[in-house]
Order: C-alpha cells, then structure tokens, then sequence
C-alpha cells in the first residue's frame, strides 16, 4: 500500500487497534488525546481479541461507553485456550486484517505491547507498508511475551517507550533513537489523576460488599505462563489455597486468554470459589474502579503487569508469584516470590505484606505520556522513505574478492644476502616495497643462512596483516647460497625463484 507524501493541511489519519481489557487501559488516554484534536488527527479504531468475547466480559462495550466509533470489529480468536489456539488465532487475524487497513488507509497504525494478537497487527501493517507506532516496547519481563514484544519492535518504525531502561533497550536492539520517544506509561496519566475519587468507598462496597473497609480486601489477579503452563497452574491452585487460609474478602479476576486459562478456571471452580463468602470472582472491572480498588487494597497478589506497573504509583503492596513478570522494573513495594511452590510460602508472603503502605513509585509515567506521544506523532515526516533502518554497530567490512584487489595484493619476498647487511624486503607486483628489514650479516655461513630463514618467516607473518599475497621468493647469492636456500626453503614454505 504505497502512500503519498503528505499535504501539511491534511490531518493524520491514526488507527488505533485494541484486542484486550489490559490494551485498552493504555490506548484509551491516547485515543482521548487525539479525539480532542480533530483539527489534526483522524481516529479510526479497530477491535479485535478477546474483547467480543462473552466469557471475558465482551469488554468492547466499554469502548462505545467512551464513544468512540468502532469501524472494524474482527472475530480472531479461536476457542481452546491452547498453545496451537493462539497460533491459530494469529492466522485467522492475519487472514481478516488486510481487508481492514486497505480500507482504512491509515497513515499510523498504534499497536501496544506483548500479545499475539498485537504481532499478527504488526505484521499485517509492516507488510502492507503502513506505519508502526509501537507502546511499551523495549522492556523485559518473562515468558513468550518477551519475545513477541521484540519481534514487534523490530517491526515497528516508532516507539513510544515507558522508561529510560527500556529506551536504551531499544537503542541496543539497533533501533534508531530518533524514532523513540520516551514518553511514560499512557495509563498513569489517568490514574494518577483520578485514584484519588471521593467516592471510592462506594466502589469498595458495591464490588465487595457494605461491610468492606479501605485496606481490609485483597485483589487477586493471576495469569497463565504460556512456556510453563503446568506450573503456572500449581502456583494458582497454591495461590488459591493461601487466600482461603487467610480468610480475607478478596476480589479475583478471571485470567486472561492465553494457553492455560480453561485450567485455571476449572481449578477456580473445582475450589468453590465462585460461591465462598470471602471471594468475589469476576471476568471485568471497569478500569476507573480498578484504579480504586487497586489503590485502596490491603494488597494484590498474582502475576499481573498491573502489579508491578500501576499498583506502584499508589505505595499497594504486591505480591508477584512465578516468573511472568521477572525482569521488569518495580518499585520497593512488591515482594517477589518466584519459586511458588508451597501453599505456605505464599501465605506467608500474605502475612509480610497485607496492610502495609508504601512510597508512591513513578518508574512507569509522570503522568504526561499523552501529550508527549501527541507531539510525536505530529513531528512524523510521512514522506520519509518507509524501509526502516537499523542502526547497527560499527564493524570490519569484508575483503572485497574482485580480480583489482588480488591483482593490487600480489606481492614477492626480496632477497639479498651480500654485502655487510643482510636485507628482506616485501615488493608488491607493481615494484613498490611495502615493507623492508635488515640486519648485519653474521660472520658464519649457517648464522647467515639461518637470520635470513627468520627474516623470511618475520616478513611472511606481517605481510598477512599487510594484507599481500606472497606469491614467490626472489634472491641474490652465490649458486652455493642459493642450493643451501633451496634445501632449507623447502622445509618451511614453497619458493619460486624470480631472479638469479
């Protein structure tokens, strides 16, 4: 899809595809933004994933709440829950996504994140030649995410990134740093702004019941491992466990699409914990409540970015089980317990942290992000060739094998034994020498003849860094010289005698 240059009075038009709960609450701020300036951007939106989906709460009403236009809505998932469902998943969006963006034409497509429904997003626009804005890239947790968040890194032609770390991330991955902007996580700008709502305990309440009080609950959110489903599972059934022995309300949400979910879920209700008086179990919470009763928990526990990212800006403790999010950036208030593989590990990291309150951390977002990926996004030159560049690391270019080049390196070994110095030079085909040495000449025939083997082997070892072919010997000696070289030569390396 080839794009003309862009006339500085057209508006940019900026598709904004969303496919889940978790993606939205980052690209909704943005979406905000560019609504309000329709002087200079076009939104178009398209939705896909697990938001048309009945058992994850068919979280696409929330976009409509918000009125916006939806323009495309495409069915990609495939039903199983299994790693082979997502691989499917990706084909069926990639089969339905080109229809799309050749209607759409944007001049921008915004993908966020690590999931495979966002690869097969940025595939479909690399190949078709739109342009990748990509949110959150650059950063490092655990599992299969890692890897599907380069691999839309490197797809992308622009980055809007979270934190210093992940820009240099990006930076050593070869990206250009005038295509990063580093610019915050865009859901601080909301939730730093909004957490702290007068009318929070009435959220607790309707969520919790009337007898919940601010810090007396636990929200609960765990995920699946996609490269560890069987232990992902034992650390939710442990998690689980933990939670009933605590005996605190606690508000647990349902896991989110990826391979293994079904077995969570059957674990969930094989436990009762859809009827336990303590648990409210729910596949969606607005993400402005979620803000409240994030902010005002005794505690979360579970695997969720939303712990190590959004939990910090309000001081919650967090308890992060297994590995999903090892290696992201987190302030001092979660506890990592990686190896979950006791019931009371876990309750006792219930005990450590429940209650406690903690400094609020902005590693993520100073809440700002919006206006500074606004301004990015307008300073893009849409006339700028579309083949992204990497910018890689100086190296040693390859000897060119072109005939010039042997010809140019071709070179002898001169000999001259005579006289009071002894003298080896390296002359190139041309007659140039490049290199020469000397010696006195030993008094002794054998030290002679011996000085001049290791003058010859001298000459050879440099004449490789030198970059010249020797390709022969020449000499000027006595005839008695010559077959004493000859015999002595041959021992070490082939000669060829140009000169007698």
């Amino acid at each position: 899809m080839e794009r003309s240059e862009k006339r500085l009075n057209e508006r940019l038009r900026v598709c904004v595809a969303t496919c889940n709960r978790a993606d939205y609450s980052k690209l909704a701020p943005i979406m905000f933004g560019i609504k309000s300036h329709p002087e200079i951007f076009d939104l178009e939106v398209v939705v896909l994933g697990s938001h048309l989906i009945d058992d994850y709460g068919n979280t696409f009403r929330m976009i409509k709440q918000d009125e916006f236009d939806i323009h495309a809505k495409l069915h990609t998932i495939v039903r199983g829950e299994d790693e082979a469902a997502m691989v499917e998943s990706v084909g069926l969006a990639l089969v339905k996504l080109p229809d799309v963006l050749q209607r759409l034409a944007p001049d921008i497509l915004l993908v966020h994140g690590d999931r495979f429904d966002a690869l097969a997003l940025a595939t479909a626009a690399a190949l078709m030649n739109i342009r990748i804005l990509h949110l959150e890239g650059g950063e490092v947790s655990g599992t299969i995410d890692d890897s599907i968040r380069h691999a839309i890194s490197k797809l992308a032609h622009y980055h809007a990134v979270c934190t210093r770390s992940a820009e240099r991330h990006l930076i050593s991955m070869c990206e250009d740093h005038s295509h990063i902007i580093l610019a915050g996580c865009p859901s601080y700008d909301k939730l730093l702004s909004a957490h702290q709502r007068d009318d929070y305990t009435d959220i607790i309440k309707s969520w919790l019941g009337d007898d919940v009080k601010e810090q007396s609950y636990i929200v609960a959110l765990q995920h699946p491992v996609t490269t560890d489903i069987q232990n992902s599972i034992k650390i939710y059934e442990l998690m689980l466990d933990a939670l009933i022995s605590f005996n605190k309300r606690t508000l647990i949400l349902f896991p989110n699409i990826d391979a293994g979910s079904k077995e969570m879920v059957r674990v969930m209700r094989r436990k009762g914990i859809e009827q336990h008086p303590n648990f409210r179990a729910v596949k969606h919470v607005p993400f402005d409540q979620f803000i409240q009763l994030v902010s005002h928990a005794g505690c979360m526990i579970g695997n969720s970015s939303c712990g190590v990212r959004e939990a910090g800006a309000f001081g919650t403790p967090v308890i992060n089980l297994g590995t999903r999010q090892t290696g992201r950036e987190t302030g001092e208030n979660v506890l990592h317990v990686r190896d979950a593989d006791t019931h009371n590990k876990i309750y006792h990291a219930l005990e450590l942290q429940f209650g406690k309150r903690y400094p609020c951390s902005k590693i993520y977002g100073d809440g700002n992000a919006v206006q500074r990926i606004l301004k990015f996004m307008q300073s893009i030159d849409l006339s700028e060739p579309l083949q992204k560049k990497f910018c890689f690391p100086p190296v040693k270019e390859c000897i060119s094998q072109d005939i010039d080049h042997i010809l140019e390196t071709q070179s002898a070994l001169a000999v001259d034994l005579g006289g009071t110095n002894l003298r080896v030079a390296i002359v190139c085909m041309k007659g140039k020498v490049v290199k020469k040495y000397m010696q006195l000449n030993p008094k002794m025939f054998e030290e002679r003849i011996e000085l001049m083997l290791t003058m010859c082997k001298q000459a050879m070892a440099d004449a490789v860094h030198l970059n010249c072919r020797i390709l022969g010997v020449g000499m000027y000696a006595f005839v008695l010289s010559l077959f004493l070289c000859v015999y002595k030569f041959t021992h070490s390396f082939t000669v060829y005698f140009f000169q007698v």
